[in-house]
């Protein structure tokens, strides 16, 4: 099924062939006239199948230092196409660290890594606790801090009031009412804790077919393990031409600066 328009609305469908979420099409808010007439190039050109096209499209507005989610999902959609997942990848985790609720990009993403040759275990979570990270993750930190900040101002203002009142029954209430609002904010503040932890830290993507993982920074070191394209790892350490590593199940060594990119 082939994307469509309908005014300035943004219209996504499903194409049936692969499963993949199409590009959102739109008017693009971009300052530029000439940036916009590249965002609607590119989307025709991904109508009519000429993925290449497309992604030349969006690259040359990425390249102009654009940070749009938009365009990186559009992007993201074209290398799929093209079958470069280490690209799609890359430009679907970088469209989720600017829009981390996009229920398209989450699937795309799925999609893709679905059809890379690593399958890296993580530690399996308790379903409770698997829930509640997913759902930080899908939480923008710009509301969840505004949310933070109403709790803790609600609570404290509550603790003025048990303070001053000199009614039994008001201050039990602003006494419950300030343990409410307080758990709540101590909730609001964790999980922003770990937003800001998780945007903090440097992840990166396998962008070559395969690459050998090595004990320090050096061919002559031992290769511990081999990873191949559209893996993500986590970066702990540099020193050039090479990075050390880590794999969500703990696997960790060094490899060429050349073979990853930054999310």
């Amino acid at each position: 099924m082939i994307p469509r328009r309908k005014g300035k609305r943004v219209v996504r469908a499903v194409l049936l062939a692969i499963g993949l979420l199409a590009a959102p099409l739109g008017a693009l808010p971009i300052r530029a006239g000439a940036m916009e007439d590249l965002f609607e190039k590119g989307n025709s050109a991904f109508e009519d199948g000429r993925f290449e096209a497309a992604a030349g499209s969006y690259e040359k507005i990425v390249d102009a230092g654009v940070k749009d989610p938009r365009v990186l999902y559009n992007l993201g959609n074209a290398y799929f196409k093209l079958g470069r997942l280490g690209d799609a990848i890359l430009q679907y985790e970088r469209a989720l660290r600017l829009n981390p609720g996009d229920k398209e990009t989450r699937e795309n993403l799925a999609l893709a890594l679905g059809q890379i040759r690593d399958r890296v275990t993580e530690p399996e979570l308790q379903y409770p606790i698997r829930v509640v990270r997913e759902t930080i993750e899908r939480l923008p930190p710009d509301p969840l801090a505004a949310i933070f900040l109403i709790l803790y101002t609600a609570g404290a203002a509550l603790v003025g009031g048990l303070l001053v009142s000199r009614s039994w029954v008001r201050r039990r209430l602003f006494g419950y009412g300030a343990l409410f609002a307080g758990l709540l904010a101590v909730t609001a503040g964790v999980a922003l804790l770990y937003k800001v932890r998780e945007s903090s830290l440097e992840v990166a993507i396998v962008m070559q077919d395969k690459v050998d993982v090595r004990s320090g920074p050096g061919k002559e070191n031992t290769i511990l393990f081999t990873v191949h394209e559209g893996t993500r790892m986590e970066l702990r350490n540099r020193l050039e031409p090479w990075m050390q590593v880590s794999l969500p199940n703990g696997l960790s060594g060094w490899v060429p600066s050349s073979a990853v990119e930054k999310v």
